[in-house]
């Protein structure tokens, strides 16, 4: 299987996604788009194809203590857009 063409984001990246860059089928019917700030733990393009449109993104949230506190699992699974990914990528460090 072939994945998309998306840049290494490393742990601890921080994306902030505007509310049509990502979604959760659990919200898909939300009312109230917002913005979401995610502290990445993994991106998981391994089982997207070269067409996907997005990907799965774990992570915590920027509130989070996940770095000062006992290893958790991620508080954050979203889609996120695969173009949204290349954009953060390329602007680089908040």
């Amino acid at each position: 299987m072939i994945t998309p063409d998306l840049p290494y984001v490393p742990p601890g990246t921080v994306l902030t996604l505007n509310s049509a860059d990502w979604y959760h089928p659990d919200e898909a019917t939300r009312d109230d788009p917002h913005d979401v700030v995610v502290v990445v733990e993994k991106v998981h393009s391994d089982g997207a194809t070269a067409t996907a449109v997005s990907v799965w993104v774990t992570g915590h949230a920027i509130s989070c203590t996940w770095p000062t506190s006992e290893s958790h699992p991620p508080c954050i699974e979203l889609r996120v857009r695969v173009e949204a990914i290349r954009r953060a990528v390329a602007a680089g460090p908040v």
